[in-house]
């Protein structure tokens, strides 16, 4: 019965004490954050991000068309 009760006790704590922690971290300076830079011509991400996006899109439409022409009306049970 203990271990349920420290089990539970040390599940809660760390509820609490996971954001908190975060919470305290210190933020990162310019030094360690990423240089900023722009991405121009070929490497931007518009068209490929587009091309995902409809494949994407496309296989769901199939999927739900899979899903619905099921001709099979009778039912599995006898």
């Amino acid at each position: 019965m203990k271990f349920k009760a420290f089990s539970t006790a040390f599940a809660a704590l760390s509820l609490v004490a996971a954001p908190t922690i975060a919470a305290a971290a210190p933020v990162a300076t310019p030094l360690t954050q990423p240089a900023s830079e722009s991405v121009d011509g070929d490497n931007a991400l518009v068209g490929g991000g587009l091309i995902v996006a409809l494949f994407a899109a496309v296989a769901v439409v199939v999927g739900i068309v899979i899903v619905a022409s099921d001709d099979n009306d009778s039912p599995n049970s006898p």
